[in-house]
């Protein structure tokens, strides 16, 4: 039997939170100087999601550095909601982070100019295909997370350039320097149960490290017990093996910052790891962990193999590479220093903000005025 009430219950409260967080994004737009060009931006997801706080919520803030009226409107506000904030704050620009959401798509907001902003390899997969193409072929622009999203993209749009992910400056140092830190390998992914190629590969370059030498291995984005499974057999060759829950991002790149040695594996045999870019790397270059990493996918393009990372095919590669760095921490040590140097130049939220700033500029210039 259908509870009504409870139905009814439900209800409300989803159009209560709408209504808070409708009135909440109106009062924190009207706090913004007049004047200034503005840009609406629609994220995917909420700030828990890595790839919306990055490439969405934390932009913001940037943009308006850049002299933007940036404002950022909560993704689960329905397209009523949506319009009505566009028609108070009639924006030059629109910014779409991702085509996860059904409700960023371009020709629900004509006339405004939309730049799509797309990270991910959500346009393999058929189901989506046709409906992707369509918001690409209809934006004024867009920006892609890696050269392998932007070849896809560029197909359908010739306004596609790449802006890999980027994070905010480093706050604050870790409290023990690279060489100072116990050999403690991590793999900082947020959901690494459901990449199982990965799982296998990390799993045997951990097994083989450990025929060489006593470590503990700090697995990201999984819950005390749920990996109880997986850890077993790296247990019992005398590995620590540590589950590390999702946690708020502050805390994640305090955590990272940890560990001696990071994993960046990506095992292209499956065909959407073709659309990874930095995302899981920055928390390793934030916090100064030396990074071991695929020579695959733009890996190549930032890393330079023995100076500012290590570039890897095989699991005899990976199993040298991570053994090395876990044993001798004044390499590592000056491996990390360099990739922050690198990191700071090219993988900071000021910079990223810099690039988005001339697309989302020459989008605004598109727009016809009937």
């Amino acid at each position: 039997m259908v509870d009504y009430k409870k139905q009814v219950v439900a209800h409300s409260r989803m159009l209560g939170k709408r209504l808070f967080f409708e009135g909440k994004t109106h009062l924190q737009r009207m706090m913004l100087p007049p004047g200034a060009p503005g840009v609406v931006i629609f994220p995917s997801g909420q700030p828990p999601d890595p790839a919306s706080n990055l490439r969405a919520w934390l932009l913001a803030p940037e943009l308006r550095k850049l002299g933007w009226r940036a404002v950022v409107v909560p993704a689960h506000l329905d397209l009523p909601a949506r319009r009505r904030i566009l028609k108070a704050e009639e924006p030059d620009v629109i910014l779409m982070q991702q085509t996860r959401h059904p409700l960023n798509d371009p020709h629900l907001y004509a006339p405004i100019p939309c730049v799509l902003d797309a990270d991910d390899a959500d346009y393999l997969d058929p189901r989506h295909q046709k409906r992707i193409i369509s918001i690409a072929t209809g934006a004024a622009a867009v920006t892609a997370g890696s050269r392998f999203i932007s070849e896809c993209f560029s197909r359908h749009n010739p306004k596609t350039e790449i802006l890999w992910t980027c994070t905010p400056n480093a706050s604050r140092a870790s409290s023990l320097p690279p060489e100072k830190r116990p050999p403690i390998l991590a793999w900082a992914h947020s959901a690494p149960l459901m990449y199982t190629h990965e799982m296998a590969l990390v799993k045997e370059v951990a097994l083989g490290v450990a025929e060489r030498m006593k470590f503990s291995f700090w697995l990201f984005g999984t819950k005390p017990g749920e990996a109880d499974d997986y850890f077993a057999p790296m247990v019992a060759k005398g590995i620590d093996c540590v589950a590390i829950p999702l946690m708020n991002y502050d805390a994640y790149l305090a955590k990272v910052a940890e560990a001696a040695v990071g994993m960046q594996p990506v095992c292209t045999t499956n065909e959407f790891s073709w659309g990874k870019s930095f995302g899981k790397i920055l928390a390793y270059l934030a916090g100064g962990v030396a990074v071991v990493a695929s020579d695959a996918v733009d890996h190549p393009l930032f890393f330079r193999h023995g100076e500012n990372g290590m570039l890897v095919n095989t699991p005899a590669e990976w199993i040298d590479a991570v053994s090395l760095l876990l044993s001798e921490p004044g390499r590592r040590a000056q491996m990390a220093r360099i990739a922050f140097a690198d990191f700071e130049s090219q993988l900071t939220l000021p910079v990223f903000a810099s690039r988005m700033d001339s697309v989302l500029r020459n989008a605004a210039r598109s727009r016809v005025v009937a």
